[in-house]
């Protein structure tokens, strides 16, 4: 996800500060990672650590990403393993592969006639690999569509309170929490946000609560 800041038209968009990473889990929606900041790698680099701090306890990971190669080779150090001999099928041919159960694919927004799904690195051998047609970003883009709607800084009709990368991430701070624990998901059940969906929580809550909270670690945590 990239967008610029309004005050960046004065300058080249590589030295812009806002640059916006994020991560959404698939079936709950719920948004894990907003990160704000340079695009260089220190940005991939938080956003994934974030990310993968979510999904490492899971047995079985679906990482897609929209084209940007990055976040395969950033996570590729914390999710390789090398296999045993033993372990090993005679015919695989890779010792250095992903951890059983995870799967990374690359969303490629090509010309026709190119792949548009791309895996990266060799899979374990033992993992299913997921069909290409299953293989999306959708609800992502669906998650940037609302952030330009809800937040002013990505319209460029105003900078107000994003003026700095720490002014924008406190924004988008906000709209994480208002998303994932205030407003109930159109794709989920009704009234389900996603921090009911993900077991979180058991029912929405007010903006008068959220305003009033002192700390939330499950709430505030990236």
């Amino acid at each position: 996800m990239n967008y610029i800041l309004v005050c960046a038209r004065t300058f080249p968009p590589s030295e812009s500060e806002g640059w916006t990473i994020s991560f959404v889990e698939r079936d709950s929606r719920y948004w894990l990672v907003a990160q704000a900041g340079l695009k260089n790698t220190q940005l991939f680099q938080k956003g994934t650590q974030k990310a993968w701090r979510w999904a490492r306890c899971c047995s079985s990971i679906r990482w897609f990403t929209d084209g940007e190669q990055r976040y395969a080779k950033l996570l590729w150090k914390l999710a390789s393993q090398y296999l045993k001999s033993k372990e090993r099928p005679q015919v695989y041919g890779y010792r250095k592969v992903w951890r059983e159960g995870v799967e990374v694919a690359m969303k490629i927004k090509g010309y026709i006639g190119r792949r548009r799904v791309k895996w990266i690195k060799p899979e374990h051998p033992y993992t299913a690999i997921s069909p290409k047609p299953e293989v999306g970003a959708n609800h992502n883009e669906a998650l940037n569509s609302s952030i330009r709607r809800r937040c002013s800084a990505y319209r460029r009709r105003t900078n107000t309170e994003a003026k700095n990368v720490e002014g924008l991430q406190r924004s988008l701070d906000v709209l994480r929490l208002v998303h994932n624990w205030v407003r109930p998901h159109s794709s989920l059940n009704k009234g389900i946000t996603p921090a009911m969906a993900l077991g979180l929580y058991h029912r929405p809550i007010q903006m008068e609560e959220l305003l009033s909270w002192r700390c939330y670690p499950s709430a505030t945590t990236g």
